[in-house]
């Protein structure tokens, strides 16, 4: 899972021993160290290590973790820096890539990029955003666009929603690793999107042969419907099932087109 964010805290206890190197995109170099503490969080999520009796698991526990840095010290990226990572990401063997940042759906630069990952049998996992408001951003097919819910399956009151969203997930008081090593708590579409980019990962450790829209149907289909019946602009198509879509994943027979 390429992390594409502020960096991450490669040496904390929890995350050592799932880093794979990444790359710097920002200073072009292989610093991935977490200038801001953003990108350590968003990679617990996703796949912090477990059975260990230290902090949490992540989603996807056994997963390798690539480190991106994509952003400043302030956490702000260009658009054209994410593209680069994604296509760095994809280039050096990343299958699921997460990208927390508000407004990267809108995108045709980012889009472009992973339509290239998606080439090579990955999928992008994005942020919905924390506006709270409607966004004017059409749908897509390059991306999985994911809002946030609360421990009570309702939608996060700051969660951004529209025509773009496909899923939500868990985005409310997630335990996570912190950048000084310890664990932290936090909110945001940012720890939804890893929620559902570990659950893309596990469903193709399941399965390697799945295609990246076998990914996008599966993890569609076998979503817990919330909201008005069937899809809508708050939810997606529903709130992430991961053990459902695992399953799904197990069971599909992919066709052989060559």
């Amino acid at each position: 899972i390429a992390i594409l964010d502020t960096g991450v805290n490669s040496t904390h206890q929890d995350l050592a021993p799932n880093m794979v190197p990444g790359w710097n995109m920002v200073d072009n170099n292989s610093n991935t160290s977490d200038v801001h503490g953003h990108g350590t969080s968003v990679a617990g999520i996703a796949a912090m290590a477990a059975n260990n009796a230290l902090g949490s698991a992540g989603v996807a526990w056994g997963s390798k973790i690539m480190p991106v840095r994509i952003a400043d010290a302030n956490g702000y990226a260009y658009w054209s820096t994410v593209a680069q990572g994604i296509n760095w990401a994809a280039d050096h063997g990343a299958k699921v890539a997460n990208i927390s940042y508000s407004g990267v759906s809108g995108s045709s630069t980012v889009q472009s990029a992973a339509q290239y990952l998606r080439s090579k049998g990955g999928v992008v996992v994005v942020a919905a955003g924390n506006s709270g408001g409607l966004e004017s951003i059409a749908a897509n097919d390059s991306l999985l666009t994911v809002a946030a819910t609360d421990q009570n399956d309702v939608r996060a009151s700051f969660s951004s929603y529209g025509a773009y969203v496909d899923l939500s997930a868990p985005g409310v008081s997630l335990y996570s690793t912190a950048v000084g090593g310890g664990y932290s708590s936090g909110s945001g579409t940012s720890f939804s999107s890893p929620v559902v980019a570990g659950a893309a990962a596990l469903m193709l450790s399941a399965n390697s042969k799945l295609t990246p829209a076998d990914v996008d149907r599966l993890l569609i289909s076998n979503s817990v419907d919330l909201g008005t019946s069937g899809y809508d602009q708050y939810y997606g198509s529903g709130r992430v099932n991961a053990a459902a879509s695992v399953l799904a994943a197990k069971q599909t027979v992919v066709s052989d087109t060559q």
